[in-house]
């Protein structure tokens, strides 16, 4: 499995798996399900977006961006999204890595 920054070719299914997480309604605050349009703008204003991929499937990604701003914008705030049916694999453990790194 390779952990790389996200690809214009990955929204589809990133945006599937976001959506996912906000349906379940446990892990993110947002309750607007992300669309092609706003899924490619809210991905692309992240200060970094990597995806775990392997043999052409996306099984989760991760969003890293400042916390806050000003004296704060130092402090970062990551998010991670693993789907469904690929939870338990350790992939949510190989993306935290990656974004430490």
């Amino acid at each position: 499995m390779e952990i790389r920054e996200y690809r214009t070719a990955d929204l589809k299914e990133m945006i599937g798996i976001w959506n996912e997480i906000v349906e379940e309604g446990v892990a993110f605050p947002q309750e607007e399900l992300l669309d092609e349009k706003s899924g490619a703008e809210f991905f692309a204003s992240q200060t970094y977006t990597a995806v775990a991929e392997e043999n052409g499937r996306i099984y989760g990604l991760y969003i890293l961006h400042p916390n806050n701003i000003g004296r704060c914008g130092h402090i970062s705030n990551a998010s991670y999204a693993v789907s469904s049916d690929s939870r338990g694999k350790h992939i949510g453990e190989k993306l935290v890595s990656d974004c430490i790194k």
